[in-house]
């Protein structure tokens, strides 16, 4: 590839994450200026979302909702502009921080266990890992970890994360360089006080499972939640740059298209499909991963926690993240964005009904997308909002991790 120019690219690794911060305001509800039709159904509602991210630059786009045991997939688009092949249900992409739910699932499987806790501190487990220009990992709990209220900096918004990758896209970043990237600047806030989106928070959640069972946190997501589930599709590249076939080419604004996955490690380096998301997140709202008092503590949003910076209703619990539609309903998932890919899965409190989409282009503006899909397919008698509010090519709302940061592409 040819050469990449770090000032020319933006770093993402979400959440909607990653994804949905320093957007342009989204409305809770829609306003009359920007309602659309009322399409008869939920599917034909969800499609005509496909369809405007189709039109605002994504080359294609695959949505599967299950609901009451019923699947249903819609496609638009291109999976691959060269080929010109369709989007499929069985089609693989990543998921960015999507991960960090299966993540906070291991962690709170081992607490369920009595293994660990999570007033834990990171100290406890990481004994002087984490010290130095004010950062103490006596003062952080394994609860600040998940919920992102640590006030320990992001990594991917040190400089020498995209500079490394301009250098080389397969340049291999193991995770106590991604600490270490990180413990060189100052704590946010102080522990506890705050809230503010970390991918720092899930490397060093993954590296206390390991201290805790001995094992990778790939390895133990596999044997507790992607076996059990029959989850076949999903995995951990480690430092791989491709994505097994079948699969959706992923088509970056900042061009690109092979990188090793490394440097978003458990923050965001999974590979899914659509039906294996859905198939997670039910299984995980309807109790089958962890006991009622943990699923109580997981879906409890923290009060400062704010992913939209503008009135945007999204908030954060422990690894989910949960919005209440304009209809009502709440919803509880993730997002990720990374590289091309913009992904989203959701699903109702009793896991009943889902929802898991991918966009393979990142030149839309996925907040916007992500809130009208969630309508759509949740509150299909709710008109959808069919403009955007911000001009168009604005691109990508900036994630936690890249506000005012530029990365190689």
């Amino acid at each position: 590839m040819g050469v990449i120019r770090c000032r020319t690219i933006t770093l993402r690794l979400l959440t909607v994450s990653a994804l949905l911060l320093g957007a342009a305001p989204v409305a809770s509800a829609p306003g009359a200026a920007d309602l659309g039709r009322r399409p008869r159904d939920a599917e034909a509602a969800l499609g005509a979302v496909l369809d405007r991210a189709v039109s605002e630059g994504s080359p294609g786009a695959l949505a599967q909702v299950s609901r009451a045991g019923r699947t249903t997939t819609v496609t638009r688009g291109f999976a691959d502009t060269g080929t010109r092949r369709r989007p499929r249900a069985d089609m693989r992409f990543r998921i960015g921080s999507t991960t960090k739910t299966f993540v906070a699932t291991v962690v709170l499987q081992l607490v369920a266990e009595g293994r660990l806790r999570l007033d834990d501190t990171v100290e406890r487990w990481l004994p002087g890992l984490v010290t130095g220009n004010g950062n103490d990992g006596r003062a952080i709990t394994v609860r600040m970890l998940l919920n992102h209220t640590s006030g320990l900096f992001n990594y991917t918004k040190d400089d020498r994360v995209p500079e490394g990758l301009e250098r080389d896209p397969l340049t291999t970043f193991t995770p106590r360089r991604l600490v270490g990237y990180a413990l060189s600047h100052p704590p946010v806030f102080r522990p506890g006080t705050s809230w503010e989106y970390s991918n720092t928070n899930y490397v060093l959640l993954a590296m206390i499972i390991k201290r805790v069972t001995g094992h990778e946190y790939s390895t133990e997501i596999t044997g507790r939640v992607l076996r059990p589930l029959g989850l076949r599709a999903t995995y951990f590249p480690g430092t791989s740059p491709d994505v097994r076939a079948p699969f959706i080419h992923a088509y970056s604004k900042d061009g690109l298209s092979r990188f090793n996955p490394s440097w978003a490690w458990a923050a965001g380096e999974m590979v899914s499909t659509v039906g294996d998301l859905n198939r997670f997140d039910s299984a995980l709202l309807s109790g089958r991963l962890l006991p009622a008092p943990l699923m109580r503590e997981m879906l409890t949003p923290v009060p400062k926690s704010d992913v939209f910076h503008g009135p945007g209703p999204y908030r954060y619990g422990l690894g989910v993240m949960m919005v209440t539609l304009p209809c009502g309903v709440t919803v509880y998932g993730h997002g990720g964005t990374i590289f091309g890919s913009l992904t989203w899965m959701a699903g109702t409190r009793d896991g009943r009904h889902t929802l898991s989409f991918d966009l393979n282009g990142d030149k839309v503006n996925q907040g916007e997308l992500t809130t009208a899909a969630n309508i759509a397919e949740f509150c299909p008698a709710t008109p959808v909002p069919s403009q955007p509010s911000a001009p168009r090519g604005t691109g990508l709302p900036r994630v936690p991790g890249s506000e005012g940061h530029r990365a190689p592409g």
